[in-house]
């Protein structure tokens, strides 16, 4: 490493399995490797300038060896956990000016359970066998968490991380983008999302509109402002449009598909021009927008049946994102419920438990209200049960039955007991895989294998074909 170049460097520690963190004497982050975000599923913008007090104080970490080292003014190793239930072995070691005094924390990070594992193996080779036993905590989904905005975007599966990864790359750029998704999925975080990756958050504001919510003969007012005296009814001061608010930011048009053609038509003018006028008024306004819209409904087929303007639609499309129903990203479940239960905990200073068996049986349910419905159940969970550990048993509703929707009763026929647990395995398969949309998911929620599940499926084909 000689002659190695600030490049060969830089490349090096972006690249390391490890995570590097440095802080100043007084404990603001001035470094961080992209790995952090791996690590501790907290994101380098969430760390980087913050000082590390403020994320112990908003319980993004519980412990932290860079100030347990500027207090002791020695090299500090340290187990740490972080609000997304990651496992670390941190070490911090003082780094010294030319006077004696800290100039510098550097701390590595490290996977605590892949530590494990390597001194597991350590073990196994000096002795010929492995003394070790692994740490199993109680809450183990370990998750990305992601900051958009003020809020925060838990991502696990592999379907929402792709539609984190685009909108943060498209926040790079000032496309118009239409995020597609059924209720309760969090549009409005991914459109945060896009905002927060942009430019335009140093510049100017997000600005939600609630296109459903408008009274439709005052939409031209709400959205473009009026002069004093406009109209009847009308402030003596005029007022200032959701597109002005949004000069230079982010304008955000939550359900679109619910503004009126009329409507329609007066929106497609100001995107084309980036000019309008206030009611009222004679002089054109020009803005700086960037346009995020939303919408549950399918578009296209809204242009078809002569309800949406198609040469809007094309304005409005230019960069599509779906956010995908919790249904089909599972693995996500478990996550949600861990980080629900933390922040509840946060909200009310209490300490409750969701246990395995309540986090296996909702991780089984459709969940038609999406993101939503999970929390509104876990809150009410949470204030309404009085125990502290929360398990199946206390769920009421449509939620009782999510058990027993997902594994079907077996059909009664005369058999013996293997052939009766075979055709209940069948049906087991049949139903997951429906719920699943890859194969690897479904052995998962199965808790088994994919070769065991291969195996399965190769068995049922086969009988198929008998």
């Amino acid at each position: 490493m000689k002659n190695a170049s600030i490049a060969d460097m830089k490349t090096l520690l972006e690249y390391s399995s490890d995570a590097l963190l440095i802080s100043d004497s007084k404990g603001k982050i001035l470094y961080v490797t992209p790995s952090i975000e791996r690590i501790s599923g907290i994101s380098v913008e969430t760390h980087l300038n913050r000082n590390i007090r403020d994320l112990i104080r908003e319980k993004y970490l519980n412990h932290s060896a860079t100030l347990e080292a500027l207090e002791k003014e020695e090299s500090v190793t340290c187990k740490v956990k972080t609000i997304a239930g990651m496992h670390q072995l941190n070490t911090a070691l003082p780094v010294l000016d030319t006077s004696g005094k800290i100039s510098r924390i550097v701390c590595n990070i490290r996977n605590y359970k892949l530590y494990q594992g390597q001194l597991r193996h350590r073990e196994k080779d000096r002795t010929g066998t492995s003394t070790f036993t692994p740490y199993a905590p109680d809450y183990d989904y370990p998750y990305r968490l992601i900051q958009s905005g003020e809020y925060e975007i838990v991502v696990k599966s592999k379907k929402m991380n792709y539609t984190v990864e685009m909108a943060m790359r498209v926040g790079q750029v000032d496309s118009t983008v239409l995020i597609y998704g059924e209720t309760g999925v969090g549009k409005e975080l991914i459109a945060r999302l896009v905002h927060s990756s942009s430019y335009r958050s140093k510049t100017g504001a997000f600005i939600k509109v609630n296109c459903a919510s408008f009274n439709q003969s005052l939409i031209e007012a709400e959205l473009f402002g009026y002069e004093p005296g406009a109209f009847t009814g009308a402030l003596r001061s005029g007022k200032v449009g959701y597109f002005e608010l949004a000069d230079r930011g982010t304008l955000f048009l939550d359900e679109i598909a619910e503004l009126s053609l009329e409507a329609q038509a007066k929106l497609l003018g100001v995107l084309q021009d980036r000019e309008l006028f206030k009611v009222g008024g004679t002089k054109p306004k020009t803005v700086d927008i960037r346009i995020v819209a939303a919408t549950n409904k399918n578009l296209e087929k809204m242009v078809k049946e002569g309800r949406f303007r198609e040469d809007l639609f094309y304005r409005l499309n230019v960069v599509p994102i779906e956010v995908p129903p919790l249904r089909e990203r599972r693995d996500d479940i478990p996550a949600l419920i861990h980080y629900f239960n933390h922040k509840l905990q946060e909200r009310y200073s209490l300490q409750k438990e969701m246990g395995m068996d309540l986090i296996e049986h909702l991780t089984r349910y459709s969940w038609p209200g999406n993101v939503r419905e999970l929390y509104n159940l876990i809150e009410r969970l949470f204030v309404t049960v009085p125990q502290k550990v929360i398990t199946a048993a206390h769920l009421s509703g449509p939620y009782i039955s999510a058990l027993s929707e997902h594994f079907p009763p077996v059909k009664e026929k005369r058999g013996n007991l293997k052939e009766m647990v075979e055709e209940f395995e069948i049906a087991v398969v049949k139903r997951t895989l429906e719920t699943c949309s890859t194969q690897e998911e479904a052995a998962r929620m199965l808790g088994i294998s994919l070769s065991s599940l291969t195996r399965r499926l190769r068995k049922i084909n086969k009988d198929k074909k008998g």
